[in-house]
């Protein structure tokens, strides 16, 4: 009764009679005494210019429609569906009046308890601690309610203290004593998103604060002072505050001690936390509100009058959440109930036969982006069969990166059509831990085939080939972060990164949309998001962002990114690893690929239209077993059925192939111009000027003997000659072709029946079954008993069916000299015979016949990487890997590497390639290259520049 009759005393004046005039002019008055020190040169008009309008206290807590008197609430992007509100589950605000007359009023013992605790001279003050002038922090009941409600998105500094100090004593002065505290109480934070002292006395205490007893008043006072430390969440704390503000009250004298031993003692009847509301998008709702603190601040936000239309397609994400959960159901081998209601679930394909079941707890996730205006259209966060998670987790995007790397690789001079070959020694040495079986590999590849089927040894040889750390930068301006220092950079194929879905959306919509990425930056200069706010406006109606069109950057030019989705869009090159039919084939133009992890305990499947861009992940739980695995087509099937309800109705769209690229009929796998020995030719896509112009080498056709299976030569009965076609195989992937059972061409010739060397009818030089070339010197013997005469004869051919003399016919004998000069460089390269013929004075002859391949030509050699004129950053690049193709139809002896008139390296075999550490300064690179019979070629010098 004490404490009623106390507040009684100074129940809220009379509205005319708000403070004395004399202490308000005073306060006023020593206020601007001190303002007038600081305002020299026009200081005072820059400390009040934008000072916000006092009115607004009276429109954000106006009882009937006041702005913060609504929680901030979420819909859908048609604005009818509610997602989210603001708000404790079940707690509304109320606004209460500080007049105990009035039914709805507040707890006296809460007024009091509450001046008495923040401002005992509450009563006589004029509401600015003007003593405190330049300190930060709010040190009166009107500071606090100004700084929160009228600065709330000010930077701390002098600035904004003198400003808020300023508002203090004009909000007291024109309002009145009374109206502050009652505002204060309506609006001040007690945690748990309870802004106004009736949401937090429903949330902790269970009844209005009109019906607060005295030891209720004083926690939840308490409260107020330290919102973190509530009862629902610092229990311990929040009753230790509340000890404390009782020692504080009897130490004032606003209590008795008999009145402080009974609340020492009270039992608070504290409230359980209420149950969470049931969200639809949980991950959709954090990112806008992440957003939304970014842009308008946490504080405004939260407390709330805001009215967010956001991206999101209500059905759509309906139809995911359900979809996703019944697919993890089937996996595990659940029970699948409540599909009828569920359309995407129908359109999940069929599960694979005798499929293992999935541990329990394995989880699912899924993106779907709106292309044309970058807009996020549903979300689902990790999720099991029990419901999803309110964040984006990153996860390890596996093979998932492949196309970006064939995108760096495509900008130095490769295409689709590129050969490579997936065998183990193509695996870099340091990854030998992903090593598989001999035949897990599939041998020459277009690297169109690598990109589409996850042939990782050749994608691993080509990012080492370019530089982990390299290209991982490089793609960094598509959104994806790879360079975090726990991962090794060149084993992110299998394991390490880290990724979300919106980023995986984000970088592969760079092809979908060719070379565009759509949406809205963070910050100036900043990458693009997918879009999730489409407006804000408070519940009165004033805009606080409009809708617009989405940001627009140009990351990657036309021609390239159509190179990567010409690859992702090819339903047949993927049969190799996924099947036919398989999930990622939608029956419309679609670019689409899977990922997935080394050990199998993470998958995606990615895939866009001109219209939408669906992601999905699936992952196996951390305490899976470890002989437990997930394949790509599980998350495959769910991506196929979102990605199909997604697209109903709508009109079937390809893409406009760029200027700058062109098709050309090659041979697979070399991906070189066909011979009539290519046994399989396709069309391919090249940048416009990179086609190839040399013919193919990967497949030869040679005469053997049928018997011996031995090279055939002029000496090998015509009979048992055929003539097969080979693969030609390099020696690195000998091991790999004998593991699959490839036909390897014989490496010898058919020497069962050569004849043995006459006396006197000999050829020393040329060594038989040799490259030769230009000027070649024919030495022997010619002579013995009975010699007339001799000649030197070649031929073309294995056979040859004519023979022309070298020089003339000779009367004089040599013994292991010359006996021709011979001259190739006008004839056709090739393989040719070289006879010796012996006449003796009986008119007999008698030969000696060698085999030889003549060849004039000289290789073919360009440099891939660096290109002309390119610059590269001496911090960025710790290594460059200097890069070359090199061919020759006999065969690329050796490959040397001259930078600046010095030779810094030499390649016997393919790949072509070189690392060097960057020094800086301008730097000529020439690659030089020799074929078996002597020939040798300098590349054009390409001219770069290191800074």
């Amino acid at each position: 009764m004490l404490l009623v009759r106390r507040r009684q005393q100074v129940r809220r004046p009379p509205s005319s009679a708000a403070l004395p005039a004399w202490l308000s002019a005073s306060a006023l008055g020593v206020l601007l005494i001190v303002l007038l020190l600081f305002t020299a040169g026009g200081a005072y008009a820059r400390l009040t210019a934008g000072l916000p309008s006092l009115q607004r206290l009276e429109a954000d807590l106006n009882p009937r429609d006041g702005l913060l008197l609504q929680p901030t609430r979420l819909y859908d992007r048609t604005g009818q569906n509610l997602l989210y509100s603001l708000e404790s589950p079940g707690i509304p605000r109320r606004y209460l009046y500080l007049d105990p007359s009035n039914p709805e009023h507040l707890s006296p013992y809460l007024v009091q308890v509450t001046v008495a605790l923040n401002q005992p001279d509450f009563w006589a003050s004029p509401g600015v601690a003007w003593r405190s002038l330049t300190d930060e922090s709010p040190r009166t009941l009107a500071e606090e309610l100004v700084s929160d409600l009228l600065l709330e998105n000010e930077p701390a500094g002098l600035r904004r203290t003198l400003r808020m100090r300023l508002l203090a004593a004009q909000v007291t002065a024109q309002y009145g004593r009374a109206q502050v505290l009652e505002w204060y109480l309506n609006s001040a934070y007690f945690g748990r998103l309870a802004y106004g002292a009736d949401a937090a006395a429903n949330l902790y205490l269970g009844k209005s604060a009109s019906q607060l007893d005295l030891p209720e008043a004083v926690l939840l006072a308490s409260v107020a002072q330290s919102p973190a430390l509530n009862p629902l969440d610092a229990r311990t704390a929040a009753l230790e505050n509340y000890q404390t503000a009782l020692q504080r009250l009897l130490a004032q004298g606003v209590i008795q001690a008999d009145t402080y031993t009974s609340a020492q003692q009270a039992a608070l009847n504290l409230q359980a936390p209420p149950a969470d509301a049931v969200q639809l998008s949980p991950a959709f709702n954090r990112l806008v509100l992440d957003e939304l603190y970014a842009r308008f601040g946490r504080g405004r936000v939260e407390r709330g009058g805001l009215r967010v239309i956001t991206s999101l397609d209500y059905d759509l994400q309906r139809q995911i959440n359900c979809a996703a959960r019944t697919q993890l159901a089937r996996l595990q081998g659940l029970t699948v109930s409540g599909v009828e209601d569920c359309a995407a679930a129908r359109l999940l394909p069929t599960l694979p036969p005798a499929s293992q079941s999935l541990p329990s707890g394995s989880l699912a996730s899924a993106a779907l982006l709106d292309l044309p205006t970058g807009q996020l259209l549903a979300l689902l966060g990790d999720t099991t069969t029990a419901g999803d998670t309110p964040r984006l987790s990153a996860h390890q995007p596996g093979t998932l990166l492949t196309p970006f790397t064939a995108l760096t690789a495509f900008a130095r001079g490769f295409s689709p059509a590129s050969l490579v070959w997936d065998i183990p020694a193509s695996l870099p040495a340091d990854l030998g831990a992903y090593r598989q079986p001999e035949t897990a590999y599939r041998g020459p590849q277009r690297l169109r085939l690598a990109v589409a089927n996850d042939d990782l040894a050749p994608l691993a040889q080509l990012l080492y080939q370019i530089g982990p750390a390299n290209t991982w930068r490089q793609v960094e301006p598509l959104g994806l972060t790879l360079l975090d220092g726990r991962s090794n950079p060149g084993e992110l194929f299998f394991t390490g990164g880290s990724v979300n879905l919106l980023q995986i959306a984000q970088a592969y919509s760079t092809f979908a949309n060719l070379g565009l990425q759509r949406g809205a930056a963070r910050s100036a200069g900043g990458p693009l998001n997918p879009v999730t706010l489409v407006s804000v406006e408070d519940i009165h109606g004033q805009v606080w962002l409009a809708p617009a069109a989405p940001q627009e950057n140009s990351l990657v030019s036309p021609q390239l990114a159509y190179l990567i989705h010409h690859i992702l869009a090819d339903e047949p090159a993927r049969w190799p690893s996924l099947g036919y039919p398989n999930p990622l084939e939608t029956g419309r133009p679609t670019g689409a690929k899977t990922g997935q992890t080394a050990r199998g305990d993470e998958v995606w499947a990615v895939g866009y239209s001109r219209q939408m861009l669906s992601v999905v992940w699936m992952g196996l739980p951390a305490e899976a077993p470890a002989e437990a695995r997930l394949q790509p087509r599980m998350a495959a099937g769910l991506w196929h059925a979102a990605f199909q309800y997604a697209h109903r109705g709508l009109p079937l769209a390809d893409w406009p192939v760029p200027e700058g690229l062109s098709t050309l009929t090659v041979c697979t796998p070399s991906g070189k111009l066909p011979t009539s020995q290519c046994p399989t030719q396709v069309e391919e896509i090249f940048l416009s000027g990179s086609e190839p112009v040399e013919a193919d080498d990967l497949y030869r056709t040679v005469q053997v003997n049928r018997e011996t299976n031995r090279l055939a030569t002029v000496f090998t009965p015509r009979e048992l000659v055929k003539e097969q076609t080979y693969l030609v195989v390099p020696s690195e992937a000998l091991p790999w072709a004998r593991a699959a059972g490839i036909e390897l061409p014989p490496d010898a010739y058919d020497d069962i029946l050569v004849p043995a060397p006459l006396p006197g009818v000999v050829i020393t030089q040329p060594q038989i079954f040799s490259f030769v070339r230009g000027q070649v010197p024919i030495l022997g013997e010619a002579g013995g008993a009975g010699f007339a005469s001799y000649r030197v004869q070649v031929g073309a051919g294995l056979n040859p069916q004519s023979w022309l003399l070298v020089g003339s016919e000779s009367q004089t004998p040599v013994s292991g000299g010359p006996l021709a000069q011979w001259d190739t460089q006008s004839l056709q390269d090739g393989l040719y015979a070289v006879r010796l013929v012996v006449v003796r004075q009986d008119q007999t002859l008698q030969s000696a016949v060698i085999q030889v391949s003549v060849d004039n030509t000289p290789p073919q050699a360009a440099l891939t990487y660096p290109t002309p004129q390119q610059r590269f950053s001496r911090a960025d690049s710790r290594t460059i890997n200097f890069l070359a193709q090199v061919s020759d139809a006999g065969g690329v002896a050796r490959v040397e590497w001259w930078l600046d008139g010095i030779k810094i390296n030499e390649n016997q075999q393919a790949p072509y390639s070189t690392p060097w550490v960057p020094i800086p300064g301008e730097h000529s690179l020439v690659v030089r290259a020799a074929d078996r019979a002597g020939n040798t070629v300098d590349s054009p010098a390409v001219i770069f520049r290191v800074e």
